[in-house]
């Protein structure tokens, strides 16, 4: 041991060397917990800050946020069902361009020159639009919950599929080659 080199300075070299990644990893982690606070199912509530009491204002202040109106999409239940696609609307879909009605055991035919399908409609409801699919070859391809609000169509191969709108145990869906 040289002179320089004490039992202290040994030590904090290695714990340097676990800080790296690992530590990097365990102050984000504990931060995270530190953050997302510690929870109680008990009913003492002791330390535990008081809720912030809501003030109500004749005029809202400047620095209040504006009230916005509901969105405009339809919630899923609020429709009546729409009328399911006829089995000729539905062999349109071979193409790969089409927009249709289905409800649960629909069958949406293969659209071939866009290597997808064909698709059967497992659920349609409030939770989203289930489909599943399995080729020729026995891969298949599952799309769950789908929804109208989820922030895009869904693609499977070149086909992509959206939920344009669910009304009770209907959903309206449009297929389209994907770009």
């Amino acid at each position: 041991m040289t002179t320089s080199e004490t039992p202290a300075r040994r030590r904090r070299a290695r714990l340097s060397a676990v800080r790296g990644p690992a530590g990097t990893v365990c102050t984000l982690l504990a931060l995270a917990a530190a953050l997302t606070g510690c929870g109680s199912d008990s009913d003492d509530d002791a330390g535990a800050p008081a809720p912030a009491a809501t003030s109500r204002s004749a005029e809202p202040s400047p620095a209040s946020p504006t009230p916005t109106k509901p969105s405009s999409s339809p919630s899923p239940t609020a429709m009546k069902p729409m009328k399911p696609s006829t089995p000729a609307e539905l062999r349109a879909c071979a193409d790969g361009s089409c927009t249709v009605v289905v409800t649960k055991g629909t069958e949406i035919p293969r659209a071939d020159a866009l290597r997808a399908g064909p698709f059967t409609v497992s659920a349609v409801g409030a939770e989203g639009v289930d489909l599943s699919s399995v080729d020729a070859s026995g891969f298949t391809s599952n799309l769950l919950g789908q929804r109208p609000d989820q922030g895009g169509p869904s693609t499977v191969n070149e086909l992509s599929i959206a939920v344009l709108t669910i009304a009770g145990d209907t959903a309206k869906l449009r297929l389209f080659p994907a770009e």
